[in-house]
Formats: structure tokens, C-alpha cells, sequence
């Protein structure tokens, strides 16, 4: 949980590194002589997850816009619409 100094973490985000979390703690997991060891800091794993689902969530907005449908370059004037409501 976020403590109250700390803003949470938007939900959608959060979400994302979560499942992120997830996969690098299953990926990092070794089991050595009946004892589970995580080579990485799950400390660590938990900041790289946030970092990469912030990280995917900008790139994500980029690639969206740029696929968007873009103007191009329509003048409407006040006037134009004036025309409309005759």
C-alpha cells in the first residue's frame, strides 16, 4: 500500500506493474537445494516494474495519438457555420 506521504499510483499503471512484478519475480525465482531464492532484490524487481508499466503507458499514448485520426488542415470559419442553420 501507498503510505500517506506517497500519492498512489494510478490505478491502470498499477495494475500494469503489477503483472509485471508478477512475471520478473517467476522469471528470477531458483530453487536451490529445497529453498526458494529470489536472485534479485524484490525491492528492486517492484521499482523496474513500476518504471517499465510508466514507461509503457507513455509509449502507449504516443503510438494511440499518432494512429489517431489527424486533422488535415480544415479551415472552418464562424461564418461557415452560420451557413449551416439556413
Amino acid at each position: 500500500m501507498a503510505s500517506p506521504t506517497q500519492g498512489a499510483a494510478n490505478p491502470g499503471i498499477a495494475d500494469l506493474a503489477s503483472r509485471i512484478y508478477v512475471e520478473l519475480v517467476g522469471r528470477a525465482f531458483l530453487r536451490a537445494e529445497n529453498t526458494a531464492v529470489i536472485k534479485p532484490d524484490p525491492a528492486e524487481l517492484a521499482k523496474l516494474s513500476l518504471q517499465l508499466a510508466e514507461t509503457f503507458r507513455k509509449v502507449e499514448k504516443t503510438v494511440n495519438a499518432a494512429a489517431g485520426p489527424q486533422n488535415v488542415g480544415y479551415n472552418v470559419e464562424l461564418a461557415d457555420m452560420a451557413k449551416w442553420d439556413k
